[in-house]
């Protein structure tokens, strides 16, 4: 979710070197040869042998999908071996001199090892095809479109299974989707839809529509299957340092075939959580309320194994209660004065969303023997109307969030006997636009005096007023590229790509539209206490923030991206996998932008005491700056900051298979991976810039986020089972966070040079705070991991797999997590070592399972077990003195949660009626998820930590969803 904070600008700018890496691109894939990234699509290769002797060369190999008719061919090189590259994932059937194999399917980035065997009437696949894809070094998981299909979950979030993968982690807060990777920030994911980066160039979330959303993506219906990766991809992924998910769309066959489903859940198949069944003792029950989600796909033949179509569609519509509760206030809100007024505010309320376009439409045609066209389009729209906060906004303390997204995509296939050539044109538009309800301000209310000595708002216990919330964030994007993949040299498969992004950024509006005012009721009459502002004697309030005017700002940047890829078998056992990628962006953070010249004189004057601390004759608060290690001028920017030229990222792997049969694989890797900065950070800069207030400055010498990672496994085959041990690193760096600027005269913190927080002073002459934009939070990963699979079989009827993985996770931020301030970096004693991250887990297991034979009446039955050791608390506590406080670890609580679903076929005619209940959380267990972790103030005994914390462990929340039934309904034909 965005923070208050933000806003951005930025400007159009051209640069010269641009057009020279553009032409070294065009040289390089005239070079290549050929080729076409795997992100999308997979490859089957492997040696065909006749009378146990290698084939000649020149064999014509052909894959031909049996859904479509679609056919890839290429021929045997000089030793048998082949490569059928570019393959779309499904089933195919191949052959060789008219003699055809036994149908056998490949998944989404797979590099599927498939020996051939000629003679008699047909080819004969050699060795078993359930471990076709183990001479690999990544490190990750595909989902299959079965486990798709069949597991529980109640969103139609496709992404809900990515922590299938070892690393991975699939949370939801307040109903938003958040998908992670290790201790890294969750902006560091990216999506791929067949093969387009779904990137977020300007908000929070990693890909589109994940930033403040609760609806989907993508509709789950239209998803084929993905593939999750946490550790060592290959070149051809790009803007991603953390988790990279790859799914591929589903397309229409020889056969017209569709779905219309519809799922429902409501308050009466909803079990209440802790915090619900308190209120509704006090007489505040829950509001009743209902989720719905339905839509349609369809797809089939224009023309039969010539031109194919499908679309898909699906709406979401829900409503979530919210409790506003003033049970545990403390001091109680009087029943007197103002307080009468506010316990009548005490209820549940609806928040609406509505998700009424959710669409996704291909066509498909074959041009010839070895040409293909793609053409897909995806609509999204919603609105969301929510309060501006959950647990505390009174009723008309709320805003709507409308967010849109349109794509197209248009891609051209040509492929060749010795390579594949993918071209393609695609187009991007997104906006986000949260907008208040009332243009009231935003009124804070306490009924503590210590906040007011305090300046927190962390004790409030109402919000009542307008929403300060008015946003616009939009952008737009034109895509050139061109992927190769070259099979005609001996034991190698070369890829290389290029591509070019025209990105546009229109953003305005600001984070706080109104004032935010913040008043304490007497806790015995309930009247307002005026007075308590020293600059304002007759305010009503202790403190206000003054509305900040909106600025607007577009600006455009390019985004210029290399790579070559091989993909070498050395012999029968080992492969490596050699990868180099090189990005670039002309304009990340609106280089044109200009420091404004009355702060830059300001920070040249000579400084003033601060905190009792006098500057010598003649300092200038520059100066004072530059004793505590700031050079201010690193931060005023002239319009003509510096452009990050070194983002070049080896990727490197190899496998090693032991006897040649697939049965025991060593891998390792080691990978750069270099992410982007969000766009929104320069708008903060440029809003801020226009007053005397809080003053944001980003450090000119941009620097890309990356991650180092370091992977080492064994696979190994148990029977039936894919089992897999490893071990991974990874070391995050370049992370932005604004972080505080001011300084005393010695370059010191003033008095609160031992406490965790900023000293929230003034900085230059006549304005704020100084806030500094840089490139300095790091993250550390540290994991193992066991996974074991057994892969679905029909003659076994069932599939299962469990995941396990021990992470040791740490951060340099402040408050172990991901948000954009780290207030205290650079503070000795508080950012000058690693502190615990609260994004990880140390232990977490994932099970799934699925039968279709086990129960009677042919009964599906599916299952998910997730276990977690739960994640770290940080505890503040200022046991001494409000400028001495501490950061101290909370114990986690556990999760545990299963899920169930169970589904059944009845044939009927025209096709099949599918009736399916899924159970999530079937045990109702409560899985804490948000605490009270402030742990007092001065002199308070028990503020003596070392020891036992749980006069701290006060559980305010648990995680969604309690004990849910939803039901469903599916025909399909």
């Amino acid at each position: 979710m965005t923070d208050p904070r933000k806003g951005f600008h930025a400007q159009r700018r051209t640069i010269g070197r641009f057009q020279r890496h553009a032409l070294g691109a065009a040289v390089l894939l005239a070079l290549a040869g050929a080729a076409q990234a795997q992100l999308s699509t997979a490859t089957i290769n492997g040696q065909v042998t006749s009378a146990q002797a290698p084939a000649r060369a020149g064999l014509v190999v052909l894959a031909t999908n049996l859904a479509n008719g679609n056919a890839t061919r290429t021929t045997t090189r000089a030793d048998g071996s082949y490569v059928l590259a570019g393959l779309a994932p499904g089933s195919y059937q191949i052959s060789i001199d008219g003699q055809k194999s036994q149908a056998l399917t490949v998944a989404i980035g797979e590099t599927a090892t498939v020996n051939l065997a000629l003679g008699g009437q047909q080819v004969t696949i050699v060795g078993t095809l359930g471990r076709k894809d183990v001479r690999n070094s990544e490190v990750g998981t595909n989902v299959s479109p079965r486990t798709i299909a069949a597991m529980p979950q109640v969103s139609r979030n496709f992404l809900a299974f990515a922590d299938l993968a070892p690393g991975a982690r699939f949370d939801t807060e307040n109903d938003m989707a958040i998908v992670r990777g290790g201790a890294q920030d969750r902006n560091n994911i990216n999506v791929y839809i067949d093969g387009v980066s779904q990137k977020n160039n300007i908000l929070r979330g990693g890909a589109l529509g994940m930033d403040s959303s609760r609806g989907n993506p993508f509709p789950q219906s239209a998803v084929a299957e993905y593939k999750v990766i946490t550790q060592n991809y290959k070149a051809e992924f790009d803007q991603v340092s953390s988790t990279a998910i790859t799914a591929v769309t589903k397309s229409g066959t020889n056969k017209l075939s569709g779905e219309v489903f519809y799922d429902y859940t409501n308050d009466n198949l909803t079990a209440k959580n802790p915090q619900e069944k308190i209120n509704e003792a006090n007489g505040n029950p829950r509001t009743p309320f209902k989720q719905q989600q339905y839509g349609f796909a369809l797809g089939g033949p224009i023309k039969q194994d010539v031109a194919h179509f499908f679309i898909a569609a699906e709406v979401k519509d829900i409503s979530k209660p919210r409790s506003l509760s003033l049970a545990n206030v403390n001091p109680p809100v009087p029943n007197a004065g103002l307080g009468t007024t506010f316990r009548g505010y005490e209820g549940s309320y609806n928040q609406r969303f509505k998700q009424p376009v959710l669409v996704l439409g291909k066509l498909d045609l074959e041009l010839g023997q070895d040409q293909h066209l793609d053409l897909s389009l995806r609509l999204r729209e919603e609105d969301d109307f929510i309060a501006e906060d959950s647990n505390l906004s009174a009723p008309g303390n709320d805003k709507t969030r409308r967010t849109t997204e349109t794509r197209l995509d248009l891609r051209h296939t040509l492929t060749r006997d010795q390579f594949v050539n993918e071209a393609r044109v695609g187009y991007e538009s997104y906006r986000w636009n949260p907008r208040s309800a009332t243009a009231s301000p935003l009124i804070v209310w306490y009924t503590s005096a210590t906040d007011t000595a305090n300046g927190s708002a962390e004790h409030a216990f109402l919000k009542t007023g307008g929403s300060p919330d008015e946003q616009d964030r939009k952008q737009t994007g034109l895509l050139l590229q061109n992927d190769f993949t070259y099979t005609g040299l001996a034991s190698h498969t070369v890829k290389a790509g290029a591509k070019i992004k025209f990105m546009e950024y229109d953003l305005g509006g600001t984070s706080r539209s109104v004032d935010i005012l913040h008043q304490l009721i007497d806790k015995d009459t309930g009247q307002i206490i005026t007075g308590l502002d020293a600059n304002n004697p007759g305010a009503d309030w202790f403190r206000r923030e003054l509305a900040i005017a909106p600025v607007g700002v577009k600006y455009k940047n390019k985004q210029l991206g290399l790579y070559l890829q091989d993909d070498w078998k050395l012999n029968r056992n080992l492969e490596l996998n050699l990868g180099l990628r090189w990005d670039m962006e002309d304009n990340p953070l609106n280089n044109s932008y200009v420091t404004p010249a009355a702060l830059v004189t300001a920070l040249n004057l000579p400084d003033i005491t601060r905190y009792g601390i006098a500057p010598a004759a003649g300092q200038t608060y520059a100066q004072s700056l530059a004793k505590g290690g700031i050079n201010i001028n690193n931060y005023i920017a002239t319009g003509n900051r510096k452009k990050f030229y070194g983002a070049l990222a080896p990727r490197l792997g190899f496998s090693y298979d032991l006897k040649g049969d697939r049965n025991t694989v060593v891998y390792a890797g080691y990978g750069r991976a270099y992410d982007r900065t969000m766009a929104n950070y320069a708008l903060d800069e440029l809003q801020r810039s226009k007053g005397t207030g809080d003053q944001f400055m980003i450090r000119n010498d941009y620097k890309a986020p990356y991650s180092d990672q370091f992977s080492l496994g064994l696979r190994q085959a148990v029977g039936v089972w894919n089992t897999e041990v490893g071990a991974t690193f990874t070391h995050a760096k370049n992370q932005f966070n604004w972080v505080a600027g001011d300084r005393d005269p010695n370059g010191g913190w003033g008095p609160r040079a031992n406490s965790i927080d900023p000293n929230w002073g003034a900085g230059a002459q006549g304005y704020g705070m100084l806030i500094l934009g840089d490139f300095v939070t790091q993250q550390k990963t540290t994991a193992v991991f066991l996974r074991g699979e057994k892969p679905y079989t029909a003659e076994s009827g069932w599939t299962a797999g469990i995941t396990y993985t021990y992470s040791d996770g740490k951060t340099t931020h402040r408050d172990w997590n991901d948000d954009i301030f780290n207030w205290s970096y650079g503070k000795p004693g508080a950012t000058g070592g690693w502190n615990p991250s609260k994004l990880v887990e140390r232990h977490r297991l994932v099970a799934t399972g699925l039968t279709d034979k086990l129960l009677p009446w042919n009964i599906t039955l599916a299952g998910k077990l997730t276990l977690g050791s739960g994640l770290p608390r940080r505890i503040t506590a200022c046991p001494v003195s409000w400028d001495a406080c501490g950061s101290f670890y909370g114990d986690p609580a556990s999760f545990r949660q299963v899920d169930m679903a169970l589904s059944k076929g009845i044939k009927i005619p025209g096709g099949e009626l599918s009736l399916r209940l899924d159970v999530l959380n079937l045990f109702n267990a409560v899985n804490w998820s948000q605490y009270d972790d402030w742990g007092g103030g001065p002199g308070n005994p028990q503020n003596a930590y070392g020891g036992d914390n749980a006069n701290v462990d006060k559980r305010t929340g648990t995680s969604n969803p309690m004990r849910t039934y939803k039901l469903s309904a599916r025909y399909t034909f």
